[in-house]
């Protein structure tokens, strides 16, 4: 009876060992706070089971305490699950974690990874990107080569109603502001109207490109010959910063876009957005990633994202977060069986896998209409809430994966449509300055240290020089710049030259 056993112990465990059978991987991420959703419930993960035919258990940390005390347990040695899944890495994260051995480099397996190695055959930049400054590969990303973009957006009603054609220079977007400010465009007769409704110098900064300055957070442009400047020291940021002067005594931009006042009044505004009340439209131009911000769902197609030809001709944008979002997905050192995990994730980097993770499935999730567009599936029993907790997973912390945005961009909703639309159409002008992932982990942390003293330097001075506290004048002028260079603009320049 013993001999029996033992064999059947060792049949089961060569059956085991088998290919081909089902593979079990555990897998943990960070959620954020605002989504509520099990992962161990999420049909997300059966689905997956379904198409690659491996099965995995998710749970989701929510919480950035939480979330952090994790990752530090795995620096520390304490490994217990396979995979990391939406796992929402910093870069420095990424190299503590494979420093510490709680992750495994990937480099070695991505030419096991059918429709990974596909994309990066087309895309080979994307690889430089995914790496560490030494090669190694820590992490997965999402692409996402139709990203929305931060756009600024005018409104083309009150363009309208005031019978004026779009700007498309920065002069004639003065003039369409000023009118903006003095006639009254939403017909209340209170005088509301916020021309430029602009939200501190972070979104003030948004509209240097129509001066000619393509600058990203460190404040890095380039030249015409594509030497890297330190935007604040071109002549053409002097002149941005008269106009922003020159606005605020034309009662374009008021000063209390300088103040928590008005940003609590923005507050105020986008919770009054969320009601079926209609509001009144006082914005007639504001920054962001789609007007939903500020103004209600009806009210949006009222806008457009504007455009306008610098001094040169050029029409130019600024591309914030580029088409590679690493820090996604990571194998552990206590995964048993690599090959299984890289195949599960390989599945999202297909419109198929990554189908099921933003729309569901098909027929019983969302589906498609008769004018090309899709829409959730939604009934008494079943509300959009209740998709985003238990049938999706793109909410909340990026997914690892090829982002389908031509498919999402066909979603039934048509102010949706139209913001896709827009931002696209501003992405064809899209560049990047630089890529802060290419530099070492000793540069960045210095880079990012100098940019922080240099940020709080530029906004200030900024924020100064509009308000009339301090007179544009050489004198100041060259004395702010000079205190831009005592605080290592140059040395900044230097590291990402490097």
């Amino acid at each position: 009876m013993k001999k029996c056993a033992f064999w059947l112990c060792l049949i089961c465990l060569a059956v085991l060992a088998l290919p081909g059978l089902a593979v079990s991987l555990t897998a943990v991420g960070r959620e954020t706070e605002t989504v509520t959703r099990e992962w161990e419930s999420n049909l997300f993960f059966p689905r997956m089971e379904e198409l690659t035919g491996i099965t995995v258990t998710g749970h989701g940390v929510s919480g950035d305490k939480d979330y952090r005390k994790l990752l530090t347990e795995m620096m520390n040695g304490k490994v217990e699950y396979d995979m990391l899944f939406k796992s929402d890495l910093t870069r420095e994260q990424e190299e503590a974690l494979i420093d510490s051995g709680a992750i495994i480099d990937l480099s070695p397996y991505l030419e096991s990874m059918p429709n990974l190695s596909a994309l990066l055959s087309e895309h080979p930049e994307w690889k430089e990107k995914m790496a560490l400054a030494d090669g190694r590969i820590a992490t997965l990303p999402m692409f996402n080569p139709g990203e929305r973009q931060v756009c600024v957006w005018i409104n083309s009603k009150w363009m309208e109603t005031l019978e004026l054609g779009t700007p498309e220079t920065i002069g004639e977007l003065t003039d369409v502001l000023s009118a903006f400010a003095n006639r009254d465009p939403n017909g209340n007769g209170a005088r509301d109207e916020k021309a430029a409704d602009i939200i501190g110098v972070y979104e003030m900064r948004w509209l240097l490109p129509y001066f000619g300055i393509v600058a990203d957070d460190y404040h890095l442009a380039k030249d015409e010959e594509g030497h890297l400047v330190f935007a604040p020291e071109l002549p053409e940021y002097r002149t941005f910063v008269e106009t922003m002067r020159d606005w605020v005594e034309k009662g374009i931009l008021s000063l209390d876009a300088f103040t928590d006042t008005h940003v609590a009044e923005q507050y105020t505004q986008i919770n009054n957005n969320s009601t079926d009340k209609e509001v009144t439209i006082t914005s007639g131009m504001l920054v962001s990633l789609t007007p939903f911000s500020k103004v209600q769902v009806a009210q949006v197609t009222q806008y457009q994202a504007l455009l306008l030809q610098d001094p040169s001709g050029k029409v130019r944008w600024r591309n914030l977060a580029g088409d590679v979002w690493p820090g996604c997905f990571a194998v552990t050192s206590a995964c048993q069986d690599i090959p299984a995990a890289l195949a599960w994730v390989d599945a999202l980097y297909t419109e198929e896998g990554m189908k099921l993770a933003i729309l569901g499935k098909e027929g019983t999730d969302y589906e498609w209409r008769e004018d090309g567009t899709w829409a959730y599936i939604i009934t008494d029993e079943r509300s959009v809430e209740n998709l985003r907790a238990e049938v999706i997973l793109s909410t909340g912390t990026s997914l690892p994966g090829l982002y389908p945005a031509e498919t999402v961009a066909k979603v039934e909703s048509e102010p949706d449509r139209w913001v896709f639309a827009e931002s696209e159409r501003v992405h064809q002008f899209a560049e990047r300055v630089t890529e802060p992932l290419l530099l070492s982990s000793q540069n960045r942390e210095k880079a990012n240290q100098l940019a922080g003293a240099l940020t709080e330097a530029v906004d200030k001075g900024i924020a100064r020089f509009v308000t009339g506290e301090v007179p544009i004048d050489d004198e100041h002028w060259n004395a702010w710049v000079a205190d831009l260079q005592e605080l290592g603009s140059q040395e900044l320049i230097r590291i990402f030259e490097q």
